[in-house]
């Protein structure tokens, strides 16, 4: 019987419902916590009598709640109900956060932030991946894209809407945070109560594309299975001795901290507005303090697609695109206001959509980057090694990127970011030249290869014959 005859599971209510579960708790919780965070970092800093490093050191918290709690919420995850795991790990994340509006002292904050990180690493990692694998047989990884592509649409839509909150005067960041987290609360408890279900088979169905008959989803499945473990690839206990292991692990985190200079965007733009360069203020954009990183997270979010097609045929091609997309950014963020004074507003919003080039390829290549260099042998170990480091070192740039602006001023953080970013892709360029020259040696084969062993194959089948 061939494939296209067998009768296969189809989409019903309960597969969308889990698909606009995840969906929405990407734009909601992840798009504010993360894209949206720097819209508050001045007011609040300047509320508790404190530089902003202090403010944005919560974030930092944030990413370490998540480096702890992964372990603890997996295994909870599967030894207990998955949605009353879920709904605890959401509101894990809306009280904390709810709670900015109101924290006497500063310190709150960074509790708030460590607390929110240990739910928000369940409801975005766990969560979306130990649910849609279980859900969609195919199409799994078309349907995680949706999914991860929400966060950039959430960057986009809560700095425009907190930008007018705040106000020209920045006052409005205790409804701003009020706002955001009745958002939250309403995008994440409620569809995860209604619709999150570990397995199809609890509602009566099954994944999405398994077939209906039981052979033959035995008979996929055991295929499946022969294949997965006959993928080609290095041992994960290999490549601790290979130099471009090492050199993945720090242009990643060093990625990561790429990506978190945007959570400061806003920050740049309100000095620009209430300060600006030589003292010149530019006060259109006290109403626009968010546009600049919704620019950034339109970028990024169209960037994954752009840096998904390209890398497929070229690697370093995707890399050239991110690399040169983050200086065109950060270069254009710099200077445009200083050279055309407010005629630079608008040139220097769009500068974001460039820089979102370079954030993309945090998750659009860095993934692929390692099942091409390592193979899909010890994918998941590797993998979970390099996001380990990638948050570790992204939680040192949440902050880092605020110390570098107090100490060294917007001119610093610029000049830094460009550093960073060419040392980053430098990292990154390296490892995939080193890796491929050694997978070519132990285990990878080109399609011109495969085609001369087929070839061979079939010659001496005949010869036989």
């Amino acid at each position: 019987m061939s494939a296209e005859k067998i009768a296969r599971q189809g989409l019903t209510a309960r597969h969308i419902g889990v698909v606009v579960t995840m969906a929405l708790t990407l734009l909601t919780a992840v798009g504010i916590i993360f894209t949206a965070a720097g819209l508050c970092y001045r007011p609040v800093s300047e509320h508790f009598g404190v530089p902003v490093s202090q403010v944005s050191l919560y974030i930092t918290f944030v990413y370490l709640g998540q480096m702890a709690g992964a372990a603890p919420m997996g295994y909870l995850f599967d030894r207990f109900s998955a949605k009353s795991v879920c709904v605890a790990a959401a509101l894990m994340v809306v009280v904390p956060y709810m709670g900015f509006a109101f924290y006497p002292a500063i310190w709150c904050y960074w509790v708030a932030g460590f607390v929110i990180g240990l739910g928000l690493v369940c409801i975005e990692f766990t969560m979306t991946a130990g649910i849609l694998s279980r859900w969609f047989h195919t199409n799994y990884g078309t349907v995680t894209g949706i999914v991860f592509a929400m966060t950039g649409v959430g960057g986009v839509v809560w700095n425009i809407v907190g930008q007018f909150v705040l106000g020209p005067e920045l006052a409005g960041w205790h409804t701003l945070y009020l706002i955001f987290g009745v958002a939250m609360a309403i995008g994440t408890v409620p569809f995860i109560a209604i619709f999150v279900k570990r397995t199809p088979q609890e509602c009566g169905t099954l994944p999405y594309g398994m077939p209906l008959d039981a052979a033959a989803q035995a008979a996929e499945l055991e295929a499946a299975g022969e294949q997965a473990a006959e993928e080609p690839g290095f041992r994960a206990k290999e490549v601790l001795k290979m130099p471009f292991f090492w050199t993945l692990l720090l242009g990643a985190g060093l990625l990561n901290t790429i990506t978190t200079m945007s959570q400061l965007f806003a920050t740049y733009v309100q000095f620009l507005g209430h300060d600006g360069w030589g003292g010149q203020a530019l006060v259109a954009l006290l109403l626009l303090s968010g546009t600049l990183e919704a620019f950034a997270s339109a970028g990024q979010g169209g960037g994954k697609v752009l840096i998904g097609f390209v890398e497929s045929r070229s690697i370093v091609a995707a890399q050239a695109i991110g690399y040169i997309g983050g200086v065109i950014g950060l270069v254009l963020m710099w200077w445009l206001p200083q050279l055309m004074g407010e005629a630079g507003i608008w040139p220097m919003f769009c500068s974001g959509l460039f820089y979102g080039l370079a954030y993309a390829c945090s998750t659009a290549m860095l993934p692929f980057l390692v099942r091409e260099v390592f193979g899909g042998r010890d994918f998941d170990k590797i993998y979970s090694w390099m996001i380990t480091v990638f948050n570790g070192i992204g939680a040192l740039g949440a902050t880092g990127w605020a110390l570098v602006a107090e100490g060294f001023g917007w001119h610093g953080f610029f000049i830094g970011g460009l550093i960073v970013l060419t040392v980053t892709f430098g990292l990154l360029l390296y490892t995939w030249k080193a890796g491929d020259k050694a997978r070519r040696r132990a285990w990878y084969k080109d399609d011109a290869q495969l085609a001369a062993e087929a070839a061979a194959e079939a010659e001496a089948a005949a010869e036989g014959a």
